[in-house]
C-alpha cells in the first residue's frame, strides 16, 4: 500500500510539471483523469447508478462531494449493470478537501476573445470535453472515447446552489449522446406510466405546472432535466435529479414542499431546491412514456387550455435552453429535439392564472392520451 501511495504522488508531481497552459486540451484531459484515477486506487469509493441505459461509476476520493452528488441519484442507485448498459465512469474530486491539485483559475488554452465567457471544449475528433467555470472553481472534464471524466472542484463548501440541483450533468450529458438518450431541458408529468413532456424557457411555468401536478397525484421523471430514449416509434423518459426547483410565486404557492428544500437559508431569488421522493412519497418514478409534447406558456388568463403546436414551436421550446445550460453537443441537441418533435405530436399548454385549475385540465389531457 505504501508502494502505491508513493508511485501516486509521484504521478501528481509529474502531472503538475507537465501541464504547460499551452498544451492541447485532450493532453490536459487525459493527464487529469489519469492523475484521479490513482489518487482513487489509493483510497476511494464507488456508487453505481442505472439511468435509462447508461450505468454512471461515480468514484469518489473523500466523502466531501457526497452531500452534493449522492441525495438526487440516490434513487438510482444500483449495484451493477445489464449486458446492454453502456457504462461511464466520472472521478469526483476536491482541491481543499481531497488534497488533490487545484484547478486552473484560469482558461489555460487559447481562448476566442470576443467569446470570452463560454469555456468549453467540445472535440469529438480528438474524443475529449471540457466545460469549466474558473470563477467558481468547477471544471467537468471528459474523454468521450474511454467514458471517463473528472468533475472537479476547488472547494465543495464553495458550490453554488444549482451544483446540488444537477450536480455531474454534464458528464451524464456526454454518455448519453453516446448511447443515442436525449438529455433535455423538460419536465415530463403522467398517470400510470403515460405522460407528456413540458418545455420551454425558464418562466415559462413548468416547474409550477408539475409542482401542482404531483402535489395532485401526477408523477414525474423530473422537474428540470430529463433523458429520454427512443426505441422504434416509442420515447420514454427516466428520471435523473430527485430535485424540483421552486421560486417567485410557486414557494408561497407551495408553501410545504418549500419548506422542505435543501436550501432553507437561501438568499432572496434563489430557486427553492425540493427533493422530490422525500416530499411527496412516490411522485418520482423510473420512467414515464412520452406520448406528446407540450410548449409551456403563461398567459394570465383565467383558464388554462392546450392546442396544437408546430414542430418548429417545439424544437425552439426544447433546444435553445437545453444548449445553454448543457453547453456542448448543441448539433446533436438540435437533432434530438427534432427527432422527438418529428414522432410525437405537438402542442401548446397556455396556461392560466391557477396552477391547480392547469393541472387538472394536464391530467384530462393525459387521460386522453392513454385512452
Amino acid at each position: 500500500m505504501a508502494a502505491a501511495a508513493g508511485t501516486g504522488g509521484q504521478l501528481i508531481r509529474m502531472v503538475r510539471a507537465a501541464v504547460d497552459p499551452r498544451t492541447a486540451p485532450a493532453a490536459f484531459v487525459r493527464r487529469v483523469i489519469a492523475d484521479a484515477s490513482f489518487r482513487w486506487y489509493e483510497s476511494g469509493a464507488e456508487h453505481r447508478f442505472r439511468l435509462g441505459g447508461l450505468t454512471l461509476r461515480l468514484r469518489t476520493c473523500g466523502t466531501a462531494l457526497d452531500p452534493v452528488i449522492l441525495p438526487v441519484l440516490r434513487h438510482a442507485q444500483t449495484t451493477g449493470a445489464t449486458a446492454e448498459d453502456r457504462s461511464i465512469t466520472v472521478y469526483a474530486v476536491s482541491h481543499e478537501d481531497d488534497g488533490f491539485p487545484a484547478p486552473p483559475a484560469e482558461w489555460p488554452f487559447e481562448a476566442d476573445e470576443a467569446d470570452a465567457v463560454t469555456r468549453t471544449v467540445w472535440d469529438s475528433e480528438a474524443g475529449v470535453a471540457i466545460v469549466s467555470d474558473e470563477s467558481r472553481g468547477i471544471w467537468h472534464l471528459h474523454d468521450l472515447s474511454a467514458g471517463t471524466g473528472v468533475y472537479w472542484v476547488g472547494a465543495a463548501a464553495r458550490l453554488p446552489v444549482w451544483e446540488y440541483g444537477s450536480p455531474l450533468r454534464h458528464h451524464i450529458h456526454w454518455g448519453a449522446l453516446a448511447t443515442g438518450h436525449a438529455m433535455l431541458h423538460s419536465a415530463v408529468v403522467g398517470e400510470d406510466g403515460v405522460g407528456v413532456m413540458l418545455a420551454g424557457p425558464g418562466g415559462s411555468g413548468k416547474s409550477t405546472l408539475t409542482a401542482a401536478a404531483i402535489s395532485a397525484g401526477m408523477q414525474t421523471t423530473g422537474d428540470d432535466i430529463v433523458l429520454v430514449s427512443q426505441s422504434g416509434a416509442d420515447w420514454r423518459s427516466h428520471s435523473l435529479f430527485d430535485t424540483m426547483k421552486l421560486t417567485g410565486m410557486a414557494e408561497i404557492l407551495f408553501i410545504g414542499l418549500a419548506a422542505q428544500a435543501v436550501n432553507r437559508d437561501r438568499r432572496p431569488g434563489e430557486k427553492a431546491l425540493v427533493p422530490i421522493s422525500t416530499t411527496i412519497p412516490d411522485a418520482l418514478v423510473p420512467q414515464i412514456a412520452v406520448k406528446a409534447l407540450v410548449s409551456c406558456k403563461l398567459t394570465g388568463e383565467d383558464a388554462s387550455t392546450i392546442r396544437s403546436a408546430s414542430r418548429f414551436d417545439m424544437i425552439r421550446a426544447l433546444s435553445p435552453s437545453t444548449s445553454k445550460i448543457l453547453r456542448t453537443g448543441h448539433n446533436e441537441i438540435f437533432q434530438q429535439a427534432a427527432s422527438l418533435s418529428r414522432s410525437l405530436p405537438c402542442h401548446e399548454f397556455l396556461i392560466g392564472n391557477d396552477p391547480m385549475e392547469a393541472a387538472t385540465v394536464l391530467r384530462g389531457f393525459v387521460r386522453e392520451l392513454r385512452a
